[in-house]
Protein backbone atom coordinates (compact mmCIF):
# COMPACT_ATOMS: atom_id res chain seq x y z
CA UNK A 1 0.00 0.00 0.00
CA UNK A 2 1.47 3.55 -0.56
CA UNK A 3 0.39 6.60 1.32
CA UNK A 4 0.90 10.51 1.12
CA UNK A 5 0.77 12.04 4.22
CA UNK A 6 0.86 15.92 5.08
CA UNK A 7 2.74 16.70 7.78
CA UNK A 8 3.81 20.20 9.18
CA UNK A 9 7.97 20.97 7.98
CA UNK A 10 8.63 21.46 11.76
CA UNK A 11 7.06 17.96 12.70
CA UNK A 12 8.55 15.95 9.35
CA UNK A 13 11.88 15.52 10.43
CA UNK A 14 11.22 13.63 13.94
CA UNK A 15 8.18 11.41 12.14
CA UNK A 16 10.45 10.58 9.28
CA UNK A 17 12.95 9.70 12.19
CA UNK A 18 10.52 7.33 13.74
CA UNK A 19 8.93 5.81 10.30
CA UNK A 20 12.96 4.96 9.96
CA UNK A 21 13.38 2.43 12.45
CA UNK A 22 10.14 0.45 11.60
CA UNK A 23 11.48 -2.14 9.49
CA UNK A 24 8.48 -2.82 6.91
CA UNK A 25 8.44 1.22 6.09
CA UNK A 26 9.92 1.99 3.02
CA UNK A 27 10.59 5.98 2.60
CA UNK A 28 10.92 7.19 -1.25
CA UNK A 29 12.46 10.41 -1.54
CA UNK A 30 9.85 12.80 -3.65
CA UNK A 31 10.74 16.39 -4.82
CA UNK A 32 9.38 18.08 -1.42
CA UNK A 33 11.15 15.20 0.67
CA UNK A 34 14.64 15.91 2.01
CA UNK A 35 17.16 13.32 3.46
CA UNK A 36 19.25 15.60 4.89
CA UNK A 37 18.94 16.78 8.74
CA UNK A 38 17.54 19.77 9.54
CA UNK A 39 18.14 23.36 10.56
CA UNK A 40 17.23 22.16 13.93
CA UNK A 41 19.49 18.97 13.91
CA UNK A 42 22.22 20.85 12.75
CA UNK A 43 24.64 22.73 14.95
CA UNK A 44 22.94 26.73 14.45
CA UNK A 45 26.48 29.23 14.92
CA UNK A 46 24.48 32.48 15.06
CA UNK A 47 27.66 34.44 14.88
CA UNK A 48 28.10 32.95 11.04
CA UNK A 49 24.46 33.32 10.74
CA UNK A 50 24.64 37.14 10.93
CA UNK A 51 27.47 37.45 9.07
CA UNK A 52 28.25 40.56 6.85
CA UNK A 53 27.09 38.67 3.89
CA UNK A 54 23.43 38.49 5.74
CA UNK A 55 23.66 41.76 6.01
CA UNK A 56 24.54 42.60 2.27
CA UNK A 57 21.97 40.35 0.87
CA UNK A 58 19.35 41.69 3.06
CA UNK A 59 20.52 45.16 2.54
CA UNK A 60 20.22 44.32 -1.52
CA UNK A 61 16.71 42.52 -1.47
CA UNK A 62 15.46 45.67 0.86
CA UNK A 63 16.61 47.50 -2.18
CA UNK A 64 15.11 45.38 -4.68
CA UNK A 65 11.51 45.14 -2.81
CA UNK A 66 11.56 48.89 -2.92
CA UNK A 67 12.57 49.30 -6.68
CA UNK A 68 9.51 47.01 -7.21
CA UNK A 69 7.31 49.19 -5.35
CA UNK A 70 8.32 52.05 -6.95
CA UNK A 71 7.49 50.25 -10.61
CA UNK A 72 11.00 50.73 -11.34
CA UNK A 73 11.68 46.64 -11.48
CA UNK A 74 9.30 44.05 -12.13
CA UNK A 75 8.76 41.44 -9.60
CA UNK A 76 9.86 37.46 -10.35
CA UNK A 77 7.30 34.98 -10.26
CA UNK A 78 7.49 31.96 -7.63
CA UNK A 79 7.96 29.90 -10.20
CA UNK A 80 10.65 31.57 -11.60
CA UNK A 81 12.08 32.10 -7.85
CA UNK A 82 11.85 28.76 -7.47
CA UNK A 83 13.66 27.18 -10.57
CA UNK A 84 16.50 29.54 -9.95
CA UNK A 85 16.57 27.80 -6.19
CA UNK A 86 16.71 24.46 -7.86
CA UNK A 87 19.71 25.84 -10.61
CA UNK A 88 21.27 27.00 -7.61
CA UNK A 89 21.09 23.85 -5.44
CA UNK A 90 20.66 25.86 -1.79
CA UNK A 91 23.62 25.07 -0.49
CA UNK A 92 22.74 21.15 -1.18
CA UNK A 93 19.24 21.26 0.63
CA UNK A 94 16.03 20.25 -1.01
CA UNK A 95 13.68 22.55 -2.34
CA UNK A 96 10.43 21.82 -2.93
Amino acid sequence: MQVTLTIPDKKADSFLDVLRHISYVKIEPSDTLCDEPSASEEEFDEEEFYSEEFYEDLKEAIHELNEVLAGRKQAQSAEEYLAELRAQDVQGRCVG
